[in-house]
């Protein structure tokens, strides 16, 4: 990202926070905020969209469109390619190889909570691919 992009950036992450759109909607309803970034951009903070995401979120919060797009960045994902890898890291690791012990494993590896594991981020199945991985060589 160019000086300028980040400049950018920045302004628009501000234009939002002065909005009182969302001073109310944050004030009142922090987790509802949280829920329709996660919903609409696979975030859970305005800090982590893209350009094209933070002027949807602008312009929506400035009651300049109806409603909010869903616009998630699919680089972002985890990969079939890092599911099957983690479980059959997992399988070769735990003693209780059931989806609720991975689970928490992952909790315990990202600080996230997560349903399933295909729904990890990109990042957090990087850090579960590694943290088992070190496991096992320690092994």
């Amino acid at each position: 990202m160019t000086h300028k992009q980040k400049a950018y950036k920045k302004e628009l992450i501000k234009q939002l926070h002065i909005s009182q759109r969302y001073q109310g909607y944050y004030k009142e309803e922090e987790e509802e905020y949280r829920a329709l970034l996660e919903k609409h951009f696979g975030e859970r903070s305005s800090k982590a969209l893209n350009i094209p995401q933070l002027l949807a979120l602008v312009k929506y919060f400035n009651y300049d469109i109806p409603g909010l797009p869903i616009i998630k960045d699919r680089s972002k994902e985890v990969t079939e390619a890092q599911i099957s890898l983690i479980f059959g890291l997992w399988s070769a690791y735990a003693q209780d190889v059931s989806d609720k012990a991975l689970r928490a494993f992952v909790k315990r590896i990202t600080g996230n909570t997560y349903l399933h594991v295909d729904k990890l981020s990109k990042a957090d199945a990087t850090m579960v691919i590694v943290a088992l991985k070190n496991t096992l060589k320690e092994r």
